[in-house]
């Protein structure tokens, strides 16, 4: 639907127009997120404020990078909330990788079972995956790339925290993922598996990319949740007590938590505070509040119901829909969005569902403002944080492997995201965000290809990064 009337914000709906002015960040703004972010992070890394800090900065104890001239045969598990993934992955020449996976969707009685369940059901289902492959007997490497919380002791040492609310599995809490799986697969005596480590899905995601493109310094997680790894010194890295002589660590910044202690609270306006007080987790993931997928989406839905009641826009329309919490999805704003301009066939859709029909032009353009503004301003907020980590490691040039439907899909969100890094970093420092490919399981298994070169000290050519 269009009529080709364009429309001026401040002018065809002021009170629109008013509240989006609240989303707006000066570059003050983004500057000042990005020192604040930097502060953080040196806490987390730290050794006497690491607990204060709500960035804090998990050693990933991945110490090498891979050059893209490493070859062989090795194993990955994904364990992500809504199911996971085993797969066999080949390296054989440059550019060219070879996997082979199978999806488990893994029954309810087993996710909300005790801890061993959880790893006794994924322990029969690589011994059926290595059987059917044929390698049940070659002992390959296996890495874990791991979506929930946890406490990284060494390389394959990871204490889970918690679950998220897909998983009941309690009794897994406290103890080590990558012992239970062992102990798991120690059950199958005729298989031969060697659990060589544990990584989360950013630092996968970034050596998956790194082994294609060896200037890969940065993973970058951007969906329902909102995380970011990075390749630091390890003079700087404090609680690090392991092997002398290594020179890089892969960082899992876990950002989400920034801003838990007050100090995002200059940029958070009465729609950001009704999102978080109206959350499950009240004053935590302040950072991810901005810039989730789940959020954005919320977001929008408080300020158009807002709007609604005020009568600013569909007025007299039904509200019962639009009223429900997290009804409107990501998808729906990406939806909306891509309409070109000047057209509204997307976004009446989109209205459809919530049953509100026959919108009137100007409704529909005001929407696509406010949905327009919001995602502009996650976008800034992330700049700041790209920025922060682009700078703190000050190298001439690097890529940053992106994962995340919002940066894959939505029309503008990379365009803005590239702008604001490029104002708030060092000009000196070269970027350049790339999708992923390959799955966060490719990192995994490249990790336990070079776990395993290191333990047997193959020949194996490693990758050192040059300070």
């Amino acid at each position: 639907m269009s009529t080709g009337k364009k429309f001026n914000p401040e002018e065809d709906f002021p009170e629109v127009y008013k509240i989006c002015k609240l989303f707006k960040p000066t570059d003050a703004d983004l500057e000042k997120i990005m020192d604040l972010l930097d502060r953080e992070i040196v806490m987390g890394l730290s050794r006497d404020n690491h607990d204060r800090s709500t960035v804090p900065c998990h050693l990933s104890y991945v110490q090498d990078l891979p050059s893209g001239r490493e070859r062989g045969q090795f194993l990955a598990l994904e364990m992500m909330p809504t199911n996971c993934r085993i797969m066999l992955v080949r390296f054989s020449s440059e550019r060219d990788i070879y996997t082979s996976s199978k999806c488990v969707i893994m029954p309810h009685t087993v996710a909300a079972g005790r801890g061993t369940e959880v790893f006794n059901f994924l322990a029969a289902t690589i011994a059926n995956f290595v059987k059917e492959k044929k390698v049940e007997k070659d002992n390959l490497p296996m890495g874990i790339a791991f979506a929930f919380s946890l406490n990284k002791l060494a390389l394959d040492v990871g204490i889970l925290v918690s679950w998220t609310k897909e998983f009941g599995a309690q009794g897994a809490i406290g103890k080590d993922v990558v012992q239970l799986l062992r102990d798991a697969l120690a059950k199958f005596p005729e298989i031969s598996v060697e659990v060589m480590g544990i990584i989360n899905v950013g630092a996968g995601s970034l050596l998956a990319l790194c082994w294609a493109q060896p200037d890969t310094r940065m993973g970058l997680i951007m969906g329902s949740i909102a995380n970011s790894c990075y390749v630091e010194k390890v003079e700087r890295c404090q609680l690090y007590e392991g092997e002398e002589g290594r020179r890089l660590m892969i960082i899992n910044s876990d950002w989400a938590h920034f801003g838990d202690n007050g100090t995002l609270d200059f940029i958070r306006n009465e729609f950001d505070r009704q999102l978080d007080n109206e959350s499950i987790i009240p004053g935590q993931r302040i950072y991810e509040k901005f810039s989730g997928a789940l959020c954005m989406g919320e977001l929008i839905r408080i300020i158009v119901l807002r709007l609604m009641t005020m009568g600013a826009i569909f007025a007299g329309d039904r509200r019962d829909y639009i009223g429900i919490q997290w009804k409107l999805d990501m998808v729906s704003v990406i939806e909306i969005a891509s309409d070109p301009p000047g057209e509204y066939t997307k976004a009446q859709e989109v209205m459809d569902k919530f049953r509100i029909r026959h919108c009137k032009e100007r409704d529909l353009a005001a929407l696509k403002y406010i949905c327009e503004t919001v995602t502009t301003r996650a976008a800034m907020v992330v700049a700041s944080g790209v920025a922060c980590l682009i700078n703190r490691m000050h190298l001439p040039q690097i890529s940053i492997a992106v994962d995340g439907g919002i940066y894959r899909l939505h029309p503008t969100f990379a365009t803005v995201l590239n702008k604001y890094t490029r104002m708030l970093a060092d000009p000196t420092c070269k970027f350049e965000f790339v999708i992923t490919q390959d799955s966060c399981g490719v990192g995994a298994a490249i990790m336990a290809g070079m776990a395993h070169a290191n333990k047997y000290k193959t020949d194996s050519k490693m990758f050192t990064m040059d300070y």
